[in-house]
């Protein structure tokens, strides 16, 4: 009798120890799928967007950024470059580099304007060989424009590039 119960001890404990663990495994499972989710926007195809809108590598003040949105401004023929972008509501943060493209004329400056659901977020003027991080809330929101336009106090007649260096949508 003593040994039946010692084996359904035994067997008890395994049971109650496997449950355990498969329960932290499931729970672990659980972590991974609910972790941070990140997507580039050079990776999604924008809603609309204005001549010269370009994804992939470009450089910012000497930084390469490989996932980037470069947006077009040629005062002479269209001043302005632009993209709109489905959100749907599903991310909590938009981060971005911004700058001119390193190989922009020396003398071009460009407003960089993040707009969400019609409310402005972010505007900066910035000059070759500038840049800045941006990390905007987007929460709730479902539409997110970027604009690049050319600073209407420059006098130079030539084009140049806004670049959004490595453009992410995150839910950290």
């Amino acid at each position: 009798m003593k040994m039946k119960r010692r084996i359904f001890t035994a067997i008890t404990l395994l049971t109650t120890v496997g449950l355990f663990f498969s329960a932290a495994s499931v729970t672990e499972a659980s972590a991974v799928n609910q972790g941070s989710q990140e997507q580039y926007l050079s990776e999604t195809d924008p809603l609309s967007s204005e001549y010269g809108v370009e994804n992939g590598s470009a450089e910012i003040n000497g930084e390469q950024y490989s996932q980037s949105i470069a947006m077009r401004a040629d005062k002479s023929y269209v001043p302005y470059g632009g993209a709109e972008y489905n959100l749907g509501r599903r991310w909590q943060s938009f981060d971005a580099t911004i700058g001119l493209r390193d190989d922009s004329p020396s003398e071009a400056a460009l407003n960089f304007e993040v707009v969400a659901d019609g409310e402005r977020l972010h505007e900066e003027r910035m000059k070759v060989g500038e840049s800045s991080e941006i990390a905007l809330n987007v929460s709730g929101k479902l539409r997110l424009t970027l604009k690049v336009s050319y600073d209407s106090s420059e006098d130079i007649d030539t084009y140049c590039y806004g670049v959004w260096g490595d453009a992410r949508l995150s839910n950290p």
